[in-house]
């Protein structure tokens, strides 16, 4: 459903570091109204939680939960 859209929100997400799900989700509904509703919210939610962590250079596998896996931090100095 946004695979269509990645290469555009890339584009905002680096524009507009700051941008939230909801104004993804609102730029998307602007550009498709009939298949992008505020019923999908959680699924951007979702989606900018794992590009947020693809910019810090985090993958998915390294999170447990909504916390880093404790074996894939950085070492304590």
């Amino acid at each position: 459903m946004y695979e269509p859209f990645e290469a555009q929100i890339k584009e905002w997400r680096k524009d507009e570091p700051a941008l939230s799900a909801a104004g993804v989700l609102q730029r998307l509904a602007e550009i498709d109204p009939a298949r992008f509703k505020a019923k999908n919210i959680r699924t951007v939610q979702r989606l900018a939680k794992a590009w947020r962590m693809e910019m810090a250079g985090w993958s998915s596998w390294m999170v447990v939960g909504s916390r880093p896996c404790p074996h894939h931090l950085p070492p304590r100095r």
